[in-house]
């Protein structure tokens, strides 16, 4: 896992070797296994170009998903979340056929509300945003009013872990929903003005 996150890009020319034996030992019964096992897919799938990941990209959606379906450890479940986000990165617009069974478990996580859990929702809006990245406007239209109302109830939540997570959502999706971004800014440029507002203040006592 450090081998994979620190030795960038050299470690990429190993991925055909590395890949298949981390994807096996996503089967494996100990929990620490499994998530450093999502972690160091995470790592390789975030900096692999689309050929990089094709020939692993079904199974490994299947498995990913299969995982976070059957799990109850959050530690895996959030790991799980965040190597779907960086392998619909690495597929781009070849991950368009699996946005709508994983956008569907997203959209189970988006909504928790469990202060607990509020990593595991902050995991869930951050993949969705990765994935319209990933598969552009017209594949994450379907998909665009849910994420957004996911992420402006969150900022009402007392959470700043929650409340970036919200905030990297709204500037991918901005990005790639153009004009279709409009109505939200109603909403979301008032919170910004204001949480923008209380750091000036908070800067100008600390000076």
């Amino acid at each position: 896992g450090q081998i994979s996150e620190h030795c960038q890009p050299e470690i990429l020319g190993y991925a055909s070797q590395i890949l298949p034996i981390v994807f096996a030992l996503l089967d494996d019964n100990t929990v620490a296994v499994q998530a450093t096992s999502c972690y160091v897919l995470e790592m390789f799938c975030e900096r692999l170009e689309p050929e990089g990941v094709r020939p692993l990209l079904d199974a490994l959606v299947k498995k990913l998903a299969a995982m976070l379906e059957g799990t109850t450890k959050r530690s895996v479940q959030e790991m799980a979340v965040a190597a779907l986000a960086a392998t619909a990165v690495a597929a781009e617009e070849e991950f368009a056929p699996y946005i709508g069974g994983v956008a569907a478990l997203m959209s189970r996580l988006m909504v928790l509300t469990d202060e607990k859990l509020y990593t595991l929702r902050g995991r869930a809006l951050e993949c969705m945003g990765h994935m319209a990245i990933a598969v552009g406007k017209d594949n994450f239209r379907p998909y665009f009013q849910d994420t957004m109302r996911c992420a402006c109830e969150g900022l009402t939540f007392d959470s700043t872990d929650l409340h970036e997570f919200a905030y990297a959502v709204f500037a991918n999706i901005a990005k790639v929903m153009g004009e279709e971004f409009a109505p939200v800014l109603p909403e979301l440029v008032p919170h910004l003005v204001k949480v923008i507002g209380e750091d000036e203040g908070q800067l100008e006592q600390a000076v």
